[in-house]
């Protein structure tokens, strides 16, 4: 083994990189944020069940009229693709078809290992601070959670880490084709994920004042300015009016107030967690050395800029910072190589160093197996997998007042129907339609605190008549650790099924 890595560096930080992530694939099931499924999976789901076109002529983005849509559909149609494949060999699950499609993410996160190895050794010219580098961003515990996941954010920061990687290849040969596709590469992290614009806005600036001439600006300047046309075209295909989906996203992120309350400096905080303190803290301070930002421009001043803008925006998410977070984990790489070859050393007294990057090991290896394995929004997901095992056409009632969020229907079959009781006046017109609700096979019902499961199952039985538990999912331990940070925000969606004894 001592002698393979040593052969194959590149492969052995890969493999194990891969390795991690293969669990991920296939334990790391749900979602963590509601665009991981309500506008990703679920929306190529209805691609692939209702067909692409909706009434008005254009793509369908579930209610939404075109004008209104303002995603660009590169990456749902990417994922449409994948089911349409499983379709063709048999499979109609969309829980199967998850497995297919967290495999393809984790394929892709594995960029970002790739780039963080071959520019840490392009730069240091030593296979052991690349394989440091390579590993760190293989083998950080969040990265395998979070590279298996259809959040655009993540995917979007994987391929911007393409374009970092032209820039280094630029400096490295001086060849203009690594401009031209350092900006084909910018327009499509662009058309994944728009607010990677941020990060691309001092690049034409930083390649001239490094440059000294203004033709390498120019050139990925025109590199991204095609890709743009490009994707404006396809809305204009796709919705009726060119550049349609930049429109309509920054008519309604442009002043748009705070959706969630958050804690002052949320991003730099996320970073400083991210990393691990106090071994962040070494980080951060190599990181914003002038000798460093000096000798990686391009790299410090994108970073620099997507992070300021965010911090800048009053509507601030943690996932608004996916993106940046593969390119800060490079400069971090860097930033450490960069002292120790100038200096000889990283921090001084060598003890601190030592003592803070060990307790950051043992606290990452100790999250990596956990994190690697969350599931995320359990109690929305098993009940209806259950449900396409048990009885897909059944009629179900999912009980959930005070809870205001969407199941993940689709995961329970095409057939299923269901009906939604969020607030309890939804009842009355439930049985005005369908006195007595016999129509409905199950109730499920998602209590707001464990203690008031009793009171659901109360006017459950009320309405419909003596009821029997037949399915139980508890929360998972992820759900349950975001309702403890922020019960207000993050429900346990622990869901119980109900069908009325006697009922076989």
């Amino acid at each position: 083994m001592t002698k393979f890595v040593k052969a194959h560096p590149l492969a052995a930080v890969l493999g194990a990189a891969a390795a991690v992530r293969l669990v991920a694939v296939i334990w790391s099931q749900g979602f963590i944020h509601s665009d991981d499924y309500f506008d990703t999976v679920q929306v190529a789901y209805s691609w692939l069940v209702d067909g692409f076109w909706g009434e008005d002529g254009f793509l369908r983005w579930k209610n939404k009229l075109s004008p209104t849509i303002g995603r660009f559909p590169l990456c749902n149609l990417g994922l449409w693709a994948l089911m349409k494949s499983c379709v063709a060999v048999g499979i109609q699950s969309l829980n199967e078809m998850m497995y297919l499609v967290r495999m393809v993410h984790a394929m892709l996160s594995l960029i970002s290992v790739w780039v963080t190895f071959r520019v840490t050794r392009m730069v240091s010219g030593l296979n052991r601070w690349a394989m440091l580098g390579g590993l760190m961003a293989g083998l950080h515990f969040a990265t395998p959670f979070l590279g298996v996941r259809n959040l655009i954010e993540v995917v979007g920061g994987e391929v911007w880490m393409l374009v970092i990687l032209m820039f280094y290849l630029y400096r490295r040969d001086g060849r203009s084709r690594w401009i031209w596709l350092a900006g084909l590469a910018t327009g499509l992290a662009w058309m994944i994920r728009f607010q990677v614009a941020f990060a691309a806005l001092p690049v034409p600036f930083v390649l001239w004042y490094e440059e000294n001439r203004l033709r390498p600006a120019l050139q990925f300047v025109t590199a991204v300015a095609v890709m743009l046309v490009l994707s404006g075209l396809v809305d204009l295909a796709l919705l009726g009016t060119f550049a349609g989906s930049t429109i309509a996203n920054l008519r309604m992120n442009v002043s748009l107030p705070a959706l969630y309350n958050t804690i002052p400096l949320l991003y730099l905080a996320i970073l400083a967690l991210y990393f691990i303190p106090p071994f962040s803290f070494l980080l951060a301070y190599l990181v914003v050395r002038p000798a460093f930002v000096a000798r990686h421009r391009l790299l410090a001043f994108s970073s620099l800029s997507f992070l300021a803008f965010h911090m800048l925006q009053d509507n601030q998410q943690e996932r608004f910072i996916f993106p940046i977070l593969p390119a800060v984990m490079l400069a971090a790489v860097l930033a450490m190589w960069e002292k120790h070859r100038r200096d000889g050393y990283i921090i001084r007294p060598r003890r601190l160093l030592v003592g803070t990057a060990i307790f950051a090991g043992m606290v990452n290896l100790a999250l990596l197996l956990p994190a690697t394995v969350a599931y995320g929004h359990r109690g929305l997901i098993e009940p209806l997998k259950w449900f396409e095992r048990r009885d897909p056409g059944a009629v179900v009632a999912f009980v959930q007042p005070g809870i205001k969020r969407w199941v993940s229907i689709e995961y329970g079959g095409r057939d299923l129907s269901r009906r939604y009781i969020r607030e309890w006046s939804d009842w009355a017109a439930l049985r005005g339609d369908d006195p007595g609700c016999r129509s409905i096979d199950y109730f499920v019902l998602y209590p707001k605190q464990p203690s008031d499961l009793a009171t659901l199952l109360d006017s459950v039985s009320a309405a419909s008549g003596p009821m029997e538990l037949v399915f139980h999912q508890a929360p998972s331990w992820y759900d349950r650790a975001l309702h403890r940070m922020n019960p207000d925000h993050n429900d346990l969606f622990e869901a119980f099924v109900y069908r009325r004894r006697g009922d076989g």
